[in-house]
């Protein structure tokens, strides 16, 4: 009989001991799932298995102040827009603001601002002053993309479609386009990473300065107004701007 209670009061102290550990223990903490383009540094790429980069850190810095843990999802830009679109993801970035990204979506920010530039070889002649200035000219530019409106309507010059801006600056490299089009940020760190910052010139003039904003899905209201207000108070705070001066050192 001794023995059968003594069973059973271990028993039960187990039991107790499991429940204050399962009462101690911190809520499962909500998981967002969030797209961005697999490569495109220095904003979002993987470094030893980790996402990382300006934008990426931004993202998750706001997640973090809204109690939201980011499960990354590196893809191709076009499926990124395709995902956003379909409502598969909570979030994804980077966007600039359109009449059709207004239709799509609820785009926080603008978190930063980028210089849309033209990249040549550094023996090239050109110069860019005005969009009639590229006429008869290949100029490289990454499928899905969209740079300016009056630059991606133009006909005067051949838009050459690539999967990435690696593969337009090796095109590039090669004489196989006479410009690529991009980001300053990411065609300097694609130059220097590639060992041919020599090679290559950026023109002065940008083509634009460009707004960027995240964005979520239409259906996804309630998520837009959480990520819009750790937005606020982040940028208040001067953490998104201390985040974006660290990358560009």
């Amino acid at each position: 009989m001794r023995t059968r209670l003594r069973a059973c009061l271990a028993t039960v102290a187990r039991l107790m001991v499991a429940a204050l550990l399962l009462a101690s223990a911190p809520a499962r903490a909500e998981n967002w799932t969030v797209a961005s383009e697999d490569y495109f540094p220095p904003y979002n790429f993987t470094e030893r298995g980790k996402r990382t980069g300006m934008d990426t850190e931004i993202v998750d810095a706001m997640l973090k102040d809204i109690g939201v843990y980011p499960v990354h999802r590196p893809m191709a830009w076009p499926e990124v827009v395709r995902a956003h679109d379909e409502n598969e993801v909570d979030v994804a970035f980077q966007f600039f603001t359109s009449p059709r990204r207004l239709e799509r979506g609820h785009l926080i920010g603008p978190y930063r601002v980028g210089a849309t530039v033209l990249m040549v070889r550094s023996t090239s002649e050109i110069t860019y002053t005005r969009i009639d200035d590229l006429q008869g000219l290949r100029i490289g530019v990454v499928e899905g993309f969209e740079y300016t409106p009056e630059f991606d309507k133009s006909s005067l010059f051949e838009k050459v479609r690539s999967s990435s801006n690696v593969v337009s600056f090796r095109r590039l490299l090669l004489g196989r386009v006479d410009a690529i089009a991009g980001d300053l940020q990411v065609l300097k760190y694609l130059a220097e990473s590639e060992g041919r910052a020599s090679s290559v010139k950026i023109l002065p003039k940008p083509l634009a300065m460009v707004p960027r904003f995240m964005s979520v899905p239409k259906l996804r209201a309630e998520k837009a107004e959480r990520l819009q207000a750790a937005y606020e108070k982040l940028k208040r705070d001067g953490t998104i701007d201390a985040i974006v001066r660290a990358w560009e050192r």
